[in-house]
Parts: C-alpha cells; sequence; structure tokens
C-alpha cells in the first residue's frame, strides 16, 4: 500500500467537472479525512484561477464540508487552511515569483540562442513568430524541419515546460504552464516530505509540470485528461483512470492504495503530435493571467507599512525622518482636503 502523505490535485476538470458529480463529494471528503487520521495526509488544491474565482468555483465543495489544506491559485502562489480562513504565504510566494523570473529570463536566453543557431545554418528558413517563449520557424523542406526538431528536442530537455512541435515544414517551440509543478514542489520542502509520499493528479496541460516525476512519484489523470497528459502519466507510469472527473479521481487513489495501477493508454487515446497544428488556438483550460503586478504592488505597501512602523519610533538610524516624509506628506493634503470641505 501506498504511503501518501501529499495529495496535490487540480481543480477544473479533475475535481469538478462539467458533469453533476455531487453524490461523489461526501465519499472523497470521507477519503481525505481517513487518511488524514492515518498518515497525516495533507492535500493541496491547485489551480490557474485567481483567489475569488477559486472561492466561487469551489463553493459546492466547501459547502459539502470538502476543504484542502493548502491551496494553489494562479498556478503559482501558495495559500494556507487557518482559524481565519486561507492566508497567503507571503515569503514562499515571493520566492516563487523570483523563480518564475529567473526561468523566464533562462528560457528568452535560449530562445534567442536557438534562433541564431538554425537560421545561420539552415538555408530558406522564415520567422513566423519568435517571442520571449516562443519560437516558431518554416522550412523549405520537410527533411530540414525533421533535422531542427530532433536537434531542438534534446536543448529543451533541461526545461521541463518547453515543447517542440512539427507541422508539415513547420516547427513550433512553445511553453506550457510550469508553475503549478514549482509550487508543489515549494510546499512539499516546507513540508519536509519526499517526492515518494506525494500523488498527484491532473487532467489539462497546465498540470503536466507535477505530472512528470519530478515533483511527484506517484502521478495520475483522470479519463477526460488531454491526450498529452495521458502520454505524460502513461511514460512515467502513473494511473490512468477509466472514469472522470472526480471519480477518477477516486479511482486513482484506490489504485496506488491496492498496488493496481493501470498505465495503459486507453484505446481511443491519438497522439496530439499527429494532429497538431500551430494555427490551431492550443487548449491550455482557463486563461488566468499573472496578477505579479499587483502582488509586487501589495509587497510594497506591506514593506513600507513595516519601515514606517519603526521609523516612527525612529529605530531606523539617519533615514527614519526620510520615510516618515510621504507619510507626513499625505496627512497633511488629507486635512487641507477634509478642511476645504
Amino acid at each position: 500500500m501506498a504511503d501518501i502523505r501529499l495529495i496535490a490535485t487540480d481543480l477544473d476538470g479533475t475535481l469538478i467537472g462539467s458533469v453533476n458529480e455531487f453524490p461523489l463529494y461526501a465519499e472523497f471528503n470521507a477519503r481525505i479525512n481517513e487518511m488524514r487520521k492515518e498518515n497525516g495526509l495533507l492535500w493541496v488544491a491547485c489551480t490557474g484561477r485567481n483567489f475569488r474565482s477559486y472561492r466561487e468555483f469551489f463553493s459546492p465543495m466547501r459547502v459539502m464540508g470538502v476543504m484542502p489544506d493548502f491551496i494553489i491559485i494562479s498556478h503559482a502562489y501558495t495559500y494556507s487552511r487557518t482559524a481565519f480562513g486561507y492566508m497567503p504565504h507571503f515569503l514562499w510566494n515571493v520566492h516563487i515569483r523570483y523563480q518564475m523570473w529567473i526561468n523566464e529570463l533562462a528560457v528568452r536566453d535560449a530562445i534567442n540562442e536557438w534562433y541564431d543557431m538554425i537560421t545561420g545554418v539552415a538555408l530558406g528558413v522564415v520567422t513566423i513568430r519568435k517571442q520571449h517563449n516562443r519560437l516558431w520557424l518554416r522550412f523549405d523542406s520537410e527533411d530540414s524541419a525533421n533535422v531542427v526538431m530532433d536537434l531542438l528536442r534534446e536543448r529543451v530537455k533541461p526545461f521541463g515546460h518547453l515543447r517542440v512541435f512539427k507541422y508539415k515544414k513547420e516547427v513550433d517551440v512553445r511553453s506550457v504552464p510550469f508553475t503549478k509543478g514549482l509550487a508543489v514542489s515549494a510546499l512539499a520542502k516546507h513540508l519536509n516530505l519526499d517526492r515518494e509520499h506525494i500523488l498527484a493528479i491532473g487532467n489539462g496541460h497546465n498540470d503536466i509540470s507535477m505530472l512528470d516525476g519530478r515533483v511527484a512519484a506517484m502521478v495520475g489523470c483522470p479519463s477526460n485528461s488531454e491526450a498529452e497528459v495521458m502520454r505524460v502519466v502513461h511514460e512515467f507510469g502513473g494511473h490512468i483512470a477509466s472514469k472522470r472527473a472526480l471519480g477518477g479521481v477516486l479511482e486513482v487513489m484506490d489504485a496506488y492504495a491496492a498496488n493496481s495501477v493501470r498505465s495503459e493508454l486507453p484505446d481511443a487515446w491519438e497522439d496530439p503530435e499527429k494532429g497538431y497544428n500551430p494555427r490551431a488556438k492550443p487548449s491550455h483550460g482557463h486563461k488566468h493571467h499573472s496578477r505579479w503586478l499587483l502582488f509586487l504592488l501589495i509587497v510594497g505597501v506591506i514593506t513600507y507599512m513595516a519601515l514606517l512602523a519603526f521609523a516612527s519610533l525612529d529605530l531606523i538610524p539617519y533615514v527614519s525622518g526620510l520615510i516618515m516624509k510621504p507619510f507626513n506628506l499625505f496627512f497633511a493634503i488629507v486635512n487641507k482636503i477634509a478642511k476645504i470641505f
């Protein structure tokens, strides 16, 4: 029987599907609570939604008493359940944002390097799109496209979230969301848990970073998963459920509990690369744009308020007056406005 200490589950399409699974909520809650009592299990629900959207979407489960110990919102930022509700882990989230920034720089540099290398040695290359996280090129022959595809697939291996696709004479390197895996890994580190005790379950492209074996030693997906997700779970030897959404989650949990994991791809599975068309809009589930600018603004305000508290007690030599100056100016303006009215 697998020793599961942390379960990381996706939300949209995994915990909550497109059909009514209300009868399964109580069963899932009972299973989670039983594992909490037996071995101190912790559960983290991961979503690309922001906090407000998460609360609204998750409300049917919350009404049934289903409550995760942690939530990861916007693919990256961790909140813990407390007596006062879910509270953000401020320092953890700043660190995650920093790691995301470092990764973005590394991918941008790699894209530039690969572009210069390919255009420098291959004739007849047409640049369709070149962005900080995507490189899309057209070649004069399929043979040239095949050579570049093989070359780039070797180069992207250090980047777990970059994928290389080929469509006729075109080669497309694009990024898929990767920060769920980063956040779950950081959470496990803070909880002092090894990957051997982590089970991750998801159904979309933005879940691949926690399903490829780097974060969790146990992985699974429901039957309504994207074809590429099924391939990742299959290649790692995880469980591909025969049931959809929450029913599939329960099946994955049962499979690891009973040592009956099945990794076979379903008969209807089709290789996503064969039908890949870069001109078709990719399906990455719900798009929730990063609110990192707002996050940094909040960080700045909190930092200033902390400095202000120390400066008001004159505990910061030489610069206390400088720190207090904007604050005093703000209240002077407020007083003038109050006198006018």
